[in-house]
């Protein structure tokens, strides 16, 4: 590659498999939009077949580093191309849970407000949305949590390198914004649920759930609700809202070096463009940047692994997809404008298989095996914990296995039976229950059953002999109440019986998106590479960042929709119309 040549998607793939991990190197030191975009920094001679062999390619770090091309900012849009122009104080891109939250919160307090959004109608997925209490919590008597132990297990478990300015303004206000979203969501008839939650990791941690009336089998499954309640609210405080417009770039003042005053977006109807004029603040609420498989080379290259390299087609109208939701127009927008990128390394949203579980978000916390019939963990953590390990075990899969006395067992040691999505209001499973749902599973294919452990091994593609002296070790340990080998919690220790049935579940690692994006302040600022704000610009939603690093785990379920998402867009909207940043 020689001088002035931009380090494309194209020469990333041409780097195969062998090259994924230098192209990603590269990256690492091209992921400042301020670095040097030219330079001799890599030398290559691609064979016949398009494949870079390691002798063909030497990649040297240096000042000159190629940048990544979702960092080069596209030409300006000629002001000839541009058919219409929209003016109004807070222009808001991004039609989600955010996006609306921060639009009608500021257009409560009399600002007048524009949101458009590449969807065709207001879109969100999931439903749990966490708050440390509300006036549901206080109707069902629901004491909070003490948020003591319970975030400094959060902020080590991110290795503290995130922005706890963040969290404990979020944690402080969250009462107040989802009393707000409460009465939203009963003045358009749904009903607010709270949903069952882990105990073992300093929980349980309740979060909120919106649903329409008698529909609470899956209480975490009703954000769409919630968002459309939003949109009805917008329409009668006067919000101005557009679908099918796809913001494009930013447009911000002396040379790029002053203030952010507007967007220009494609319709995405007929391609023409639109200027949106922002008097006051542009707000970026465009999700995630997990189908862009650049930014996730760059800044998430573990996850590309598992996604694989193939780009995927953005759909703004999906409601839920595995592998990536968007692809970070916002945060590539922002970058071209001066913001950097957050200081924490990047939080991607892994989600386990948890057959077997008695927790809503927890693994099998009995006996697990890898496809080399090897014990490999402590069983006894949270199923998005378990699935990134999984990444490093053989084939990214593990096997759970149990017998019929394991239910009853764990309820005997004081824990209840929950699945996930349960309704806080409703009962426990019971050991019986629990065995139906499984036999129900087998019958679909969920589940394995076996009458021998040689038989189940068959099943699985285990080694029988292995097997066998696994279960004896384990055992072994169950009955003397002490895990010697991974210092399990004991009440998860459950005799696996001799004399069957044998009951397994096959549990993967499923990438569903990544959290973060643009450097971000306390009160939702971009900022630049010296974390100094970007003047009319801000970002709410899971691109805050500088929210999560290493995993998000669900330690809270909703902790995003409930703080990045209800919260700050809460808090911004009111801020906004309150003039706190003129």
């Amino acid at each position: 590659m020689g001088k002035n040549q931009g380090f494309s998607r194209r020469d990333f793939l041409k780097f195969g498999a062998v090259g994924a991990a230098g192209a990603a190197a590269a990256g690492i030191v091209g992921c400042s939009p301020s670095g040097g975009s030219s330079g001799d920094g890599v030398a290559s001679s691609a064979s016949s077949s398009g494949v870079v062999n390691s002798s063909d390619a030497v990649i040297k770090l240096t000042d000159a580093m190629p940048k990544w091309s979702f960092m080069v900012p596209p030409a300006p849009i000629p002001d000839d191309q541009i058919s219409e122009t929209i003016e109004n104080d807070i222009i808001v891109v991004g039609g989600g849970m955010a996006g609306f939250t921060t639009a009608v919160s500021a257009a409560e307090q009399g600002a007048k407000v524009t949101l458009f959004s590449a969807a065709s109608a207001p879109i969100s997925r999931g439903g749990s949305n966490y708050a440390k209490n509300s006036k549901v919590m206080e109707q069902l008597g629901i004491e909070p949590f003490d948020p003591v132990p319970f975030y400094y297990n959060e902020m080590r478990a991110a290795s503290f390198a995130v922005d706890q300015r963040k969290w404990m303004r979020g944690y402080n206000e969250s009462e107040e914004a989802m009393n707000w979203m409460i009465d939203i969501a009963h003045e358009s008839g749904l009903e607010v649920i709270m949903e069952r939650d882990n105990t073992f990791d300093h929980g349980p941690n309740y979060a909120h759930a919106f649903s329409t009336e008698g529909n609470s089998a899956m209480v975490s499954t009703g954000q769409q609700g919630a968002v459309e309640a939003l949109e009805a609210k917008a329409k009668g405080y006067g919000v101005e809202i557009i679908y099918d417009t796809k913001a494009e770039q930013l447009i911000r003042e002396d040379e790029g070096k002053g203030r952010v005053v507007g967007v220009v977006a494609s319709k995405m109807g007929d391609g023409s463009y639109v200027r949106f004029v922002a008097k006051q603040a542009v707000v970026l609420a465009t999700g995630d940047y997990s189908t862009d498989k650049e930014m996730l080379a760059c800044y998430c290259p573990e996850a590309l692994k598992y996604v694989g390299f193939e780009q995927v087609e953005t759909d703004y109208n999906t409601s839920f997809r595995m592998g990536g939701i968007y692809g970070g127009d916002g945060q590539k927008m922002g970058l071209w404008a001066g913001a950097a990128w957050q200081h924490a390394s990047a939080a991607p949203m892994y989600q386990g298989g948890w057959g077997g579980s008695h927790e809503p978000c927890g693994f099998h916390m009995g006996l697990n095996v890898n496809a080399r019939t090897e014990r490999y963990q402590r069983e006894d953590i949270s199923a998005p914990y378990s699935a990134h390990h999984l990444l490093s075990q053989p084939g990214n899969v593990a096997y759970g296995i149990w017998t019929s006395n394991y239910p009853q067992a764990i309820i005997d040691k004081g824990h209840e039976w929950y699945l996930f999505g349960s309704d806080y209001t409703l009962p426990a499973k019971t050991a019986e229950e629990m065995i139906e749902i499984w036999e129900q599973g087998i019958e679909k294919g969920k589940y394995v059953k076996a009458d021998t452990l040689e038989d189940l091994a068959a099943k699985l593609n285990l080694d029988a002999l292995k097997l066998k002296e696994v279960v004896a070790r384990y055992n072994e340990l169950c009955a003397k109440g002490v895990d010697d080998d991974f210092h399990k919690n004991p009440d998860f220790l459950v005799e696996i019986e001799a004399s069957g049935p044998f009951y397994a579940a096959t549990n993967t690692c499923t990438f569903m998106t990544i959290m973060g994006g643009l450097r971000t302040s306390v009160d939702m600022e971009v900022c630049d590479e010296n974390d100094e704000p970007i003047p009319g610009l801000f970002n709410v939603g899971c691109m805050v960042g500088d929210m999560y690093a290493n995993e998000y785990n669900f330690a809270i379920p909703g902790n995003s929709y409930g703080i990045n998402c209800l919260t700050f867009g809460y808090l911004l909207g009111r801020d906004l119309a309150a003039g706190k940043f003129s």
